[in-house]
């Protein structure tokens, strides 16, 4: 029987044996810290911060907090590694590997950013395309910053929970004051001076504009989602599930139905991935019921409130106040009590294969349907009367809320425009500049949306639209190579390191409210920031690309 000091011995791993463990502590160097710290400080005060206590600055307080904090980051975080390479004699091909191999999603960040420079200075509004005060503040300045702090998370990053915990933690606050100012609660103050005026009624919480919470829900309520489903510590489940209440209660509180054309695509997308395996379906269809169960604790939180709230919409109403939405509580809660009380005898017989082919069929069934009635009420049948249907079934100019005329004198706009600007663009957010028509004393003119109500616009409402008028057929087809290069790589990367589909699921559906919403220095750095993550997790499944 070996003593004592022949076991400590024998722990200690031979020349050339795998430590795992050892391994994984060399390999975090201050660098991935700096990276850690920085997410830490853009999920937890980012999300949060207002310079004067209400909502009416949250764009501009948003965008010059990411700038001094991603300048910080990238001159502490590039320094940091530097030095760490320096001390091993290893800067030339450390920084060579940095950028080599690039992946695909790193040249179409590259392309992105490069287009947009060509944009920015073959603008006749190039002044206004790198602030973009007249747009959404997402001009060149922004863009540069999202390269660099790109670069660096993709290549720095390390997952840790704790980042993942703080979103979401952070995440349930804006939520919550979400669902308060939406019932006229104010404990902090952001409705002073508002009251009573239009923009009581359109802004709230901490991110402003019900549109912009929306954009923000989506990216939280799939992470909340995923995170249950994939993450193996209790109490990270814990805190996904509660804020999964949150960020559905806080989704239905936004009032604007962008977030719900992103939930129509990622949950159908999520429970594919989660049929591969029972237990995951298991905790997906659990995430499912108390996402259906919120709804109904807002329809209580309403009822204690005496309904004395801003006014849901049609969507938002029916999910919250119809008796007919108890029906998915009990289907999805019975189906995850079944499979937890059976899992011992289910599980060894679960056919994955035929249920994952069963989920896609059904998903494509559901779609062709959906866009056949569209195109059926919208090109053939143009007259037959929808009610308020007609808003989502039938487009035209006032499909949506009037988003159609914003798309169509858009894409007017753009087929007038010249060979250059077709391929490049107007400059990076300069949509005011296009959709108003500045004469020579820069006076711009929006009469064709004054019949909707709306003296003006700086944005289409649809954010692939507005990339393709401000930075052209190029760039617009490098930002959808941006998307579809990170999620390609991660669905194939996804069985070594399922991880990264936690923030896969929150690109798909940021990805698809897009289309009815518009990008800005709020969720926009957010959009990249996990897109950023998703490619490091990919780089990190590779040996050959990882650090």
């Amino acid at each position: 029987m070996p003593s004592k000091h022949q076991k400590k011995k024998n722990k200690r791993p031979t020349a050339g044996a795998a430590a795992p463990v050892r391994e994984e502590k060399t390999r975090y160097f201050v660098h991935n810290s700096i990276v850690s710290y920085y997410l830490f400080l853009m999920f937890g005060i980012f999300t949060l911060f207002l310079s004067r206590g209400n909502y009416s600055t949250a764009r501009h307080d948003k965008f010059y907090f990411y700038l001094a904090l991603s300048g910080v980051f990238i001159f502490g975080a590039g320094a940091a590694y530097l030095i760490a390479r320096s001390e091993q004699n290893r800067v030339s091909s450390s920084l060579n590997s940095f950028f080599k191999p690039l992946s695909v999603t790193d040249g179409a960040m590259l392309c992105f950013t490069f287009f947009a420079l060509i944009s920015t200075f073959g603008s006749k509004y190039a002044s206004g395309a790198w602030i973009a005060e007249y747009g959404r503040n997402n001009g060149m300045l922004l863009l540069l910053f999202y390269l660099a702090v790109y670069f660096l998370v993709s290549r720095l990053y390390v997952y840790k929970d704790y980042v993942i915990a703080i979103f979401l933690i952070s995440s349930c606050v804006v939520a919550l004051l979400t669902v308060l100012n939406f019932f006229y609660i104010d404990p902090v103050g952001l409705l002073e001076g508002y009251k009573g005026t239009k923009y009581e009624a359109d802004f709230g919480s901490t991110i402003g504009n019900k549109n912009t919470i929306a954009s923000y829900m989506s990216l939280f309520l799939p992470i909340a989602m995923m995170t249950l489903v994939l993450n193996k510590e209790r109490y990270m489940r814990i805190i996904a599930g509660v804020s999964i209440v949150f960020a559905y209660t806080g989704a239905l509180s936004a009032n604007s139905g962008s977030v719900f054309l992103g939930l129509f695509v990622a949950l159908p997308a999520m429970a594919v991935f989660c049929a591969q395996r029972y237990d995951r379906l298991m905790r997906y269809m659990l995430a499912l019921t108390i996402l259906f169960a919120s709804g109904k604790l807002l329809n209580l939180f309403s009822y204690l409130q005496n309904d004395s709230s801003k006014g849901f919409e049609s969507i938002q109403h029916y999910l919250i106040y119809e008796k007919t939405m108890y029906i998915p509580i009990v289907v999805c809660g019975a189906i995850t009590l079944t499979m937890y009380l059976l899992r011992d005898r289910l599980q060894p017989h679960y056919p994955a294969k035929a249920v994952t082919i069963t989920l896609i069929s059904l998903m494509a069934l559901a779609v062709t349907g959906l866009l056949g009635v569209f195109l059926y009420y919208s090109v053939i049948d143009t007259t037959t009367p929808l009610g308020s249907n007609a808003k989502l079934l039938r487009f035209n100019d006032a499909w949506g809320t009037h988003r159609g005329v914003m798309w169509n004198h858009a894409m007017d706009e753009y087929r007038a425009f010249g060979f250059f600007n077709k391929i490049f663009g107007a400059g990076p957010d300069t949509a005011f500049y296009v959709l108003g028509h500045p004469d020579a004393l820069g006076q711009v003119n929006f009469d064709w949306l004054k019949v909707y109500g709306n003296d003006s616009t700086n944005c289409v409402h649809n954010e692939y639209i507005n990339y393709l008028i401000t930075q052209g057929a190029l760039g617009l087809l490098s930002y959808l190579a941006i998307l579809g290069g990170v999620c390609v790589r991660a669905f194939r990367r996804a069985k070594n390191n399922p991880t990264v589909l936690i923030f896969i699921s929150a690109i798909v559906c940021y990805a698809a409210q897009s289309i009815v919403n518009l990008y800005q220095p709020i969720t926009t750095p957010l959009l990249f920031l996990f897109i950023s993550m998703a490619e490091a997790l990919n780089r990190q499944t590779n040996p050959s690309t990882s650090y």
